[in-house]
């Protein structure tokens, strides 16, 4: 204990000598360039959105102060009244760390600087500053300021096409049903059956792609559509694809569905979808078509997710919905609507 005592003693005082012995200010920001007799210097912006930047800085730290935390402390007004900071993971070779603030208004100039922090004692940069961009939202899309978050920690923000998904692309109105297709399957046709299914002939397999150990017949562990197979993609291009489970369920949770009967006087019923944002989409109950029949049209919806069920090989996952809306699982031959997603 008393030699822990006394290197967290020492790395303290380090910490005091060396901001003792730096400048007050950082004026020059370090114009994007390392500052070697300065402990901490703000970059520069690399990237700008409307929602996101992504910033830079320096840290030139010791050996004695290897455990120091490092980043960026942002906020909308000079004085950093209420600022937020994102940490700095580590330094590349020349002692530069680069990090992503997120969520972010559109339109709205932040100031930010660096710092370097040990134990109570702070260190900053010089303070700069970004404005983000007016609103990217992809031509067809409805910014519905939903930020999604991947397994790496990563995020990126998603945005909804207004309408659903036909054979020669979007929808012209929100209230239009589109063409329907069987999971992987990029052209709408007249009959949806396992016989008539592009990758298999029943829900046990085998598969022609798509397949895990839980089916019969070969097994290539590929349970996400690829950009050739899913028909977003194929048809606008683009970032534009389908959506995932997770993002269905991200749709669920963070947004509030409301059954509408009579859509704007069209006579369609569906799940008007409303965000914190004031933004909206409408998702019509456009059923789905098993054989040559259309089965539920006005009194439910069952859109296609990219994900196939890992347990299930012949179910791939939905969101389906009437006066209520759930997740769940259907057999991938049926023809079911698709709502094209594109991110940023």
């Amino acid at each position: 204990m008393y030699v822990y005592m006394k290197k967290c003693l020492f790395a303290l005082a380090t910490f005091s000598l060396l901001f003792a012995c730096t400048p007050e200010n950082n004026n020059n920001g370090g114009g994007g360039q390392n500052n070697q007799d300065e402990l901490t210097v703000t970059g520069e912006v690399l990237e700008i959105t409307d929602y996101s930047a992504t910033l830079t800085g320096y840290a030139n730290l010791p050996l004695e102060l290897g455990d120091s935390e490092m980043g960026i402390t942002y906020d909308k007004v000079k004085s950093f009244e209420a600022a937020k900071k994102v940490v700095a993971t580590g330094l590349d070779g020349n002692n530069k760390f680069t990090v992503t603030v997120a969520v972010l208004e559109r339109s709205t100039t932040y100031y930010f600087k660096s710092y370097v922090q040990n134990g109570m004692a702070v260190k900053y940069g010089a303070v700069k500053s970004f404005t983000t961009k007016e609103s990217s939202t992809p031509e067809g899309a409805v910014d519905l300021g939903i930020m999604i978050t991947r397994t790496d920690g990563t995020t990126y923000k998603l945005y909804w096409a207004k309408s659903n998904l036909s054979d020669k692309g979007l929808c012209t109105n929100q209230e239009d049903y589109g063409d329907y297709y069987a999971w992987g399957e990029t052209k709408p046709k007249e009959n949806y059956s396992w016989l008539m299914y592009k990758f298999g002939k029943s829900s046990s397999g085998p598969f022609s792609k798509y397949s895990t150990p839980s089916s019969d017949g070969p097994i290539d562990n590929k349970t996400v559509l690829e950009p050739e197979d899913d028909v977003a993609h194929v048809k606008l291009g683009g970032k534009w694809r389908m959506p995932t489970d997770f993002e269905w369920t991200e749709l669920r949770a963070k947004c509030t569905w409301t059954w509408v009967t009579n859509y704007n006087g069209s006579g369609i019923n569906g799940s008007l979808v409303k965000a914190t944002n004031g933004n909206s989409i409408f998702l019509p109950a456009a059923g789905y078509r098993n054989s040559s029949d259309l089965r539920g049209a006005g009194s439910s919806g069952c859109y296609w997710s990219s994900f196939l069920c890992a347990n299930y090989p012949g179910v791939a996952y939905v969101i389906s919905f009437s006066s209520d809306h759930t997740s769940s699982g259907s057999d991938r031959y049926l023809g079911r609507s698709v709502r094209p997603v594109s991110e940023l």
